[in-house]
């Protein structure tokens, strides 16, 4: 179980392309990071989020606890993580366990996937992420782990923009409808085939 202390920046793809150039300039090559996201999200209930998580091959059942428009101000939320078998029917069988248990009218079912580009250190990390599914989205995350460090000061010390998500209720539900996948509009096949892909 860890803690995570970090800013998100909704970047339009412009300022990506800019803020790519730019942070390879200055910290180098960056580590390159793909991940699958099936999650189900009940947006009346802002402090659990829990998802199944595989980057670069490796599965994870994932939980972050904490009001998530914490990740508007650069405080703390907890993160609880437990290895997965990559194997992709037992993927797809917990990811079915958590659909099942996460029910009612603020539920949605989603997937992400995202391609991301990492710098840091041992005090900092920054992420530049290009989401897609539906359509195409920008974004880019500043976590400390040196809690002494403020990510709004590192933001400003590498040029990135900071664009804050906005914290109307339905921010997020109209985020996903834009550029993720409904995994309720997916068979089951499908969601494997997919799941096969990132294994």
């Amino acid at each position: 179980m860890t803690e995570e202390k970090e800013l998100l920046t909704i970047l339009s793809e412009a300022e990506y392309k800019k803020l790519n150039k730019l942070l390879r300039s200055r910290l180098g090559q960056p580590k390159k990071q793909n991940r699958l996201s099936l999650q189900s999200d009940n947006y009346s209930q802002v402090s659990i989020d829990t998802r199944i998580r595989i980057t670069n091959g490796k599965a994870e059942l994932m939980q972050k606890v904490g009001n998530w428009k914490k990740i508007t101000k650069g405080q703390t939320r907890t993160e609880i993580s437990a290895p997965l078998p990559d194997n992709a029917e037992t993927v797809l069988a917990f990811y079915q366990i958590i659909r099942n248990l996460v029910q009612g009218q603020s539920v949605e079912n989603i997937m992400m996937q995202y391609e991301s580009y990492l710098w840091g250190n041992e005090k900092f990390e920054i992420k530049l992420t290009h989401q897609f599914g539906k359509s195409d989205a920008y974004n880019c995350e500043v976590e400390v782990f040196d809690y002494s460090l403020k990510p709004q000061n590192l933001a400003k010390e590498y040029n990135i923009p900071i664009h804050l998500p906005m914290k109307k209720k339905d921010f997020w539900r109209k985020w996903n409808k834009k550029v993720n996948l409904s995994i309720d509009s997916l068979s089951d096949q499908k969601l494997l085939n997919i799941i096969k892909k990132y294994l």
